[in-house]
């Protein structure tokens, strides 16, 4: 037998700053930040200064070290957290929520808006172990839209503390959920509103149209108090016609014997619908 032992598969490469071996892992991880460990500073900071200018290779490199496994999470990349560093953005997941988080979400993170005082369908979207938005459906405000097979998205929020890379697509995932719940639900159409000032690209990208301007107006009233608190703005309705599964829990409802498509105009007048967020 040779006296020689074979070289190893995995020969040991020595570092080119330190000359010992070369060692990389992960040391902790919190959140979207990490920190890795290496076996000398020059490595460390060349792979810092590598993973700022190449975040896919970033993405592939810290695979490499079992970072998804070691988390739990899938990576969706590495991405610039605006303040001259990288963080890891995961990849969005739309889960469960239980109503009282959704209520006290809408309480801490909606720009303009409270929360309503009832809904039939929630959900929350999350980047990694983060609840970065939440999606509130209901009924429509607007009477005239009552009993037409329409649900209305009452409120969608989307948290503005975060790095805006975490955020990217959120609102558009929410959008779409709230679409496909509706259609597997059994209604017909499903509408939500924005400010006229915004210009809804969310909406767009999730496949929404933009149906009707809504005049702002006032809800206070002597009969009945209201908060008039982003009223007077007008405001755009969006819309995503629906197709039932056959699945849904519920028949469609019948179109009214009066249905029919309102005059942008006509509907300034008749619609009393109110920014719902």
């Amino acid at each position: 037998m040779p006296d020689t032992v074979p070289p190893s598969a995995n020969p040991v490469i020595p570092c080119m700053f330190c000359g010992q071996p070369e060692h990389v892992e992960i040391f902790e991880v919190w959140g979207h930040e990490w920190m890795f460990e290496t076996c000398c500073e020059g490595l460390h900071e060349q792979l810092a200064i590598e993973m700022a200018e190449d975040p896919e290779w970033a993405k592939r490199f810290l695979r490499t070290l079992d970072l998804e496994v070691l988390c739990g999470c899938k990576l969706r990349r590495v991405a610039d957290d605006g303040a001259c560093g990288v963080i890891l953005d995961w990849a969005l997941e739309i889960r469960e929520i239980d109503r009282d988080c959704a209520k006290r979400f809408i309480v801490q993170h909606h720009a303009h808006c409270r929360v309503p005082v009832t809904w039939r369908f929630h959900t929350g979207i999350y980047n990694g172990r983060t609840l970065l938005g939440a999606a509130l459906v209901g009924n429509p405000v607007a009477p005239a839209l009552n009993g037409r097979g329409i649900l209305e998205v009452n409120r969608l929020c989307i948290r503005r503390d975060t790095a805006a890379a975490l955020r990217w697509n959120a609102a558009s995932m929410l959008y779409g959920w709230c679409a496909r719940e509706a259609a597997r639900r059994g209604w017909r159409k499903i509408i939500t509103y924005t400010r006229a000032d915004e210009p809804g690209t969310s909406l767009r990208a999730a496949g929404w149209k933009m149906e009707s301007r809504v005049r702002g107006r006032g809800w206070h009233s002597a009969r009945r108090a209201r908060s008039n608190t982003n009223s007077w703005i007008d405001k755009i309705r969006w819309a995503r016609d629906l197709v039932p599964t056959a699945s849904a829990s519920r028949a469609p409802l019948p179109a009214r014997s009066d249905d029919r498509s309102i005059p942008s105009g006509e509907l300034l007048e008749l619609s009393t619908a109110r920014w719902m967020g």
